[in-house]
């Protein structure tokens, strides 16, 4: 390859890196009319996309050469993988919307009583609970703005237990495949299957929990004494929709039975996961088809829960993930990501333990520069020249790097950027400085917890 033509990518590289943070930094929505309705659209998959429209116009890749950057090499299946993660979140959302999730919330609140204490660790503890079965994304755009109308009701402030919230999220989304794009991204791109991942992961997820919640504890101790000055109310009162809340229940934990039975079955996990997301359409247009037929109600034209998940549904990542995918492998086209997986080895060698460090804390970082997705598959690529327990320990590390790195700065996922905006809506004081201090307060040590037993696990099993 060029010189030329290698520089040109690592250019539209970073174009396409900086432009996505600028549209969640400056441009988060574009808002248009369309007929009667305003419409608000995401910008942030507008960055990604632009690598791929550079590198093709510049002739830096060819037409062929970007369908082959979508056709799963090396274990990597873009429509697999997001097959995968829109079928967990679209029963999720469904979840939400029969108000599932905020029964859940609302029997943890009971149970905290009047205790601001309590509430806290009450509410860390269902949100790492729902997180680990379900996706972080989901929890943290869910349990948002229920946090804030608690913590207005009881006057206190929202603050902590908006962050214990999110770091919970996006630390216990560490412990199973499905509970984070950038762990299917991982375990597919390696072939790690829902087992394997979660039996390496279970230890170094607990440590991370536990010590990030004391470390939360700590920082906010003062905060949290307080008393709530308000009940959350009946939780049976949260159930809008009976009937769907069950069946989604069953449904999901089905659907996470045969994600853990389906490598032993010779079965695609994807496939696994979209069979329960189809059976849940079909039973919601089938519903919808027999109320509306039995009440002739106009105002069930939506249908019962259907067209509300449908529209919450997160499409955009849809583009975002496969302009992604072209672009880093343009990247591996012209040889960079395995210049610097060279350079990786020769400075840390293939020693698992070693590996574990270096590649958890460069992930962690590199997520809130890169937003953790693309940092994933450029790292998966990177990755490629090692093998063996080195190939599966520098995976794994990453995997948690780019969970845990998400806590350091609102950059580092997909979820911060959205809970920002949610803020920002609830007209809740927390800025970017703000939140970076305690990323920085907390998450090292939790990242430390998490690579030690990791570590750990590598030098003793």
């Amino acid at each position: 390859m060029s010189n030329r033509g290698t520089y040109l990518v690592e250019l539209v590289f970073l174009l396409s890196c900086a432009s996505t943070i600028f549209l969640i930094l400056r441009r988060p929505y574009l808002r248009f009319r369309a007929r009667q309705r305003r419409l608000r659209l995401e910008t942030y998959f507008l960055g990604a996309l632009l690598g791929p429209v550079l590198l093709l116009s510049l002739g830096l890749l060819n037409f062929h050469q970007a369908v082959d950057g979508l056709s799963g090499t090396s274990g990597h299946s873009p429509l697999g993988i997001l097959s995968l993660f829109l079928s967990m979140v679209f029963i999720s959302i469904f979840l939400d919307i029969t108000g599932f999730f905020e029964w859940c919330a609302r029997r943890a609140l009971r149970a905290a009583g009047g205790d601001g204490r309590r509430l806290f660790f009450a509410l860390y503890a269902t949100v790492a609970l729902l997180t680990v079965f379900t996706s972080n994304d989901i929890i943290i755009l869910t349990f948002t703005p229920f946090v804030c109308a608690v913590s207005r009701q009881g006057r206190i402030n929202p603050v902590p237990y908006l962050m214990a919230e999110f770091f919970a999220a996006n630390t216990w989304s560490m412990m199973l495949y499905v509970g984070n794009p950038t762990n299917i991204l991982i375990a597919s791109a390696f072939r790690l299957d829902f087992l394997e991942y979660t039996r390496w992961m279970f230890l170094p997820t607990l440590a991370a929990g536990l010590v990030n919640l004391a470390g939360l504890d700590l920082v906010f101790r003062r905060e949290i004494r307080r008393p709530v000055a308000a009940a959350a109310g009946d939780p049976a009162a949260a159930i809008t929709d009976r009937s769907g809340a069950v069946l989604g229940v069953i449904l999901l934990a089905g659907c996470v039975l045969g994600l853990a039975a389906a490598p032993r079955l010779g079965i695609q996990i994807w496939a696994v996961a979209l069979f329960f997301a189809l059976a849940l359409l079909g039973v919601l247009v089938v519903r919808r088809s027999w109320v509306r037929l039995l009440r002739q109600d106009p105002s069930l034209k939506g249908g019962v829960g259907l067209r509300a998940t449908l529209q919450r549904m997160p499409w955009p990542i849809v583009p975002f993930i496969l302009s992604l995918f072209v672009t880093v492998a343009a990247l591996r086209h012209y040889g960079i990501t395995s210049g610097v997986g060279r350079l990786a080895e020769e400075i840390f060698g293939r020693e698992p333990v070693s590996l574990v460090f270096a590649y958890g804390i460069s992930s962690a970082l590199a997520a809130n520069i890169l937003n953790n997705i693309p940092m994933t598959l450029a790292f998966a690529s990177v990755m490629e020249t090692l093998s063996g327990p080195a190939l599966q320990a520098a995976a794994l590390a990453t995997a948690a790097g780019s969970n845990l790195g998400a806590n350091l700065t609102p950059l580092g996922a997909l979820a911060g950027i959205m809970w920002m905006s949610i803020l920002r809506w609830k007209r809740v004081r927390l800025g970017f400085l703000r939140f970076v201090l305690y990323g920085f307060l907390v998450t090292p040590i939790s990242l430390a917890a998490a690579l030690l037993v990791l570590a750990a696990e590598f030098r003793f099993f």
